[in-house]
């Protein structure tokens, strides 16, 4: 109960500051849903007609089915599909009487007679089922009753000043036991059902690993996000001494672009006009580490330097474009990992085809800062803290 409290009590909080002439209004009588449909072979079912049944099961995956309905719908070009579900054509039950305090519910999804997986629905229903229960609010604005419930909310008036921080993905909390990111906030935004996204000209896969949403590709912009140019074009010289955002295109051929996107130094990473889109940015030290940790890296090795884990760096390379051997690369998270090679802080080109290493934007000390490097020799993953100068590959992740 307290978890929804909490939870009912951060929604309502910001309906109340954004929306206070709807105060009386009731939630919609439906769940939108929406998802892309794909063949059996990972290809888009784009531009068809599919047809989608709902069962909502009652206390789990295989409970009581409570309620049923189907929908005829269309895929647009990305093969995406979108509806409510309640408002679909009913064959058992009624959405209006589904009791959503009775206990946990699951939503299981066919498409045509392909069984599609069952889930247990969360935040949503707790919507419906809050218009039955009594809620109201003391006239300082920081009392919030909720049935036979009170909770003080701190921030709202003078007596009840906030002094504590968000724990919504705080290290904490998403990396329990891992002590150098516990009072860290750590992105864990979901891709929400995106699988790509244009910035700059070009199109980038989108792949949402342990809740976190990544690009797929490496960054290959050459401008920051409020549209000034990054430096290019420096010579060895000028690139070894350089404190300043500069990017490369390995041996300047622009088939590497292509391939393996470009090659920034660290200062571009953190300048003030953002180097990824809108929404986006270049992960933190510790959210390369709640990275490795959905994959099964332990937390010890999570905080280790040097290489550590055992195929988390198989799981995130590609299967092609490497040289061989390519030991354990499977790709099986989606991530996949390129071996762009860098430019050294001297200036000179090294190894693309052997390794791919990729900045955090969290340096180690003034002259050093941590990256991720994957070998084609290996299988694990390497944290280590080259100097700011070196030309590295960038991933984005969502805000």
């Amino acid at each position: 109960m307290r978890t929804f409290l909490t939870r009912f009590l951060q929604l309502l909080i910001a309906f109340l500051i954004l929306v206070p002439s709807s105060l009386h209004s009731q939630s919609p009588s439906g769940i939108p849903y929406q998802a892309v449909m794909r063949n059996a072979d990972g290809s888009v079912i784009a531009s068809s007609a599919v047809s989608l049944t709902f069962m909502i099961h009652d206390g789990s995956a295989t409970g009581t089915v409570v309620y049923q309905e189907t929908h005829a719908l269309t895929s647009n070009a990305q093969g995406l599909v979108s509806c409510v579900v309640g408002n679909g054509v009913v064959s058992q039950g009624n959405f209006a009487n589904i009791n959503w305090g009775s206990g946990a519910k699951f939503l299981h999804v066919m498409m045509g007679s392909t069984d599609l997986g069952t889930q247990q629905m969360l935040s949503v229903p707790y919507a419906l089922y809050s218009q039955t229960t009594k809620v109201s609010i003391s006239p300082t604005g920081d009392t919030l009753s909720i049935g036979g419930n009170s909770v003080i909310v701190p921030g709202i008036s003078a007596a009840n000043p906030n002094s504590s921080i968000s724990t919504s993905g705080l290290g904490s909390q998403v990396l329990p036991g891992n002590a150098t990111c516990a009072n860290e906030y750590i992105s864990v935004t979901g891709c929400g059902g995106q699988t790509s996204l244009t910035y700059d000209g070009r199109t980038y896969d989108l792949v949402e690993i342990g809740g976190q949403c990544w690009f797929a590709d490496n960054l290959a912009t050459d401008q920051y996000r409020n549209g000034d140019l990054i430096p290019t074009g420096l010579d060895n010289e000028s690139w070894s001494t350089t404190t300043s955002g500069a990017y490369a295109i390995y041996n300047s051929d622009l088939a590497n672009d292509v391939t393996y996107g470009k090659l920034y130094n660290w200062h571009t990473t953190v300048d003030s006009r953002g180097l990824c889109p809108t929404g986006w940015h270049v992960p933190t030290d510790c959210e390369w580490m709640y990275l490795e940790g959905s994959l099964g890296m332990s937390v010890a090795d999570q905080e280790t330097a040097g290489w550590r884990g055992t195929n988390e760096g198989g799981v995130l390379k590609a299967t092609t474009n490497w040289n061989s051997p390519n030991i354990g690369a499977t790709n099986s998270s989606g991530f996949a990992a390129l071996p762009a090679g860098s430019r050294y802080s001297l200036g000179s080109y090294l190894s693309i085809g052997i390794y791919g290493d990729w900045w955090s934007s969290t340096e180690f000390d003034s002259v050093s800062s941590w990256i991720r490097e994957l070998n084609y020799n290996r299988s694990d993953i390497i944290h280590y803290r080259p100097i700011k100068q070196n030309g590295f590959s960038v991933r984005c992740l969502r805000d």
